[in-house]
């Protein structure tokens, strides 16, 4: 039989898959208790967020427990902000939770990656419904002055794709794969998220809110200017090649 979770442990699982901001969420509401945890969970947007408040719950039997696992979340969050300065490679994932603790939510992720912007993001992807955290994030990047550029597919380049429109409102350098670029049936298939030409997420998760909260998706986070400066080198030159095209 499997041992119960321990309030400690859950803290520490939370800190490693939510965004910091997120848990200061959590710990904020864990002060008043149960209460607390329901008022968070009936307004916040946040499957994730959401889960994680039934389960705080569940260890909480009355609100004297509260600030102590405030205490927890915060101390684990911040533990986890200075072990990921140093830490090279992370494994992210979309979709149930499992007992090997060495993933990161793709939300979690992206959302710090974009949040840690300071000059430029370049998003490939082929689907493309962002849910709302992405698309304010990418505007606060943009306000910020940061270069966005997107690489996305498009049905004029291939007409079995029917997977959104990107991102309309945001101010961004839009490139193409032009279908007489293309071998027969080729899709732009990748997904991939280089910010700052320093660090790169490469994965399976399209830019859609089912493949950041729902799907079973699978990628790798690499802190490394080398890395994340040659998968962007190599577009810049398919694009200096004329492979990609500006587009509007």
């Amino acid at each position: 039989m499997t041992p119960p979770e321990s309030l400690e442990d859950l803290a520490i699982e939370l800190a490693e898959r939510l965004p910091y901001t997120d848990v200061k969420q959590l710990a904020h509401a864990c002060r008043t208790g149960r209460t607390g945890l329901r008022a968070l969970e009936a307004h916040v947007a946040g499957i994730a967020v959401r889960a994680a408040c039934r389960r705080l719950r569940s260890h909480l039997p009355d609100t004297a427990e509260g600030p102590y696992a405030a205490g927890l979340l915060l101390g684990a969050a911040q533990a986890r902000q200075r072990h990921h300065v140093d830490h090279r490679v992370d494994v992210v994932w979309t979709g149930p939770a499992s007992g090997i603790q060495t993933s990161r939510l793709t939300s979690a992720v992206v959302g710090e990656l974009l949040d840690s912007a300071r000059t430029e993001i370049l998003l490939v992807s082929y689907a493309s419904y962002p849910p709302k955290s992405l698309s304010t994030a990418l505007a606060a990047a943009a306000a910020r002055g940061v270069k966005i550029t997107l690489l996305l597919e498009q049905q004029a380049d291939n007409p079995k794709f029917q997977g959104g429109t990107g991102f309309p409102a945001i101010p961004a350098t839009r490139l193409s794969w032009p279908v007489q670029y293309r071998e027969s049936g080729a899709s732009l298939h990748a997904k991939i998220i280089v910010v700052d030409r320093r660090t790169a997420l490469i994965g399976s998760a399209n830019l859609t809110g089912h493949a950041f909260e729902r799907n079973l998706e699978c990628g790798i986070l690499l802190r490394d200017r080398a890395h994340a400066d040659a998968v962007a080198g190599h577009l810049d030159s398919l694009r200096e090649t004329g492979v990609l095209v500006a587009s509007t």
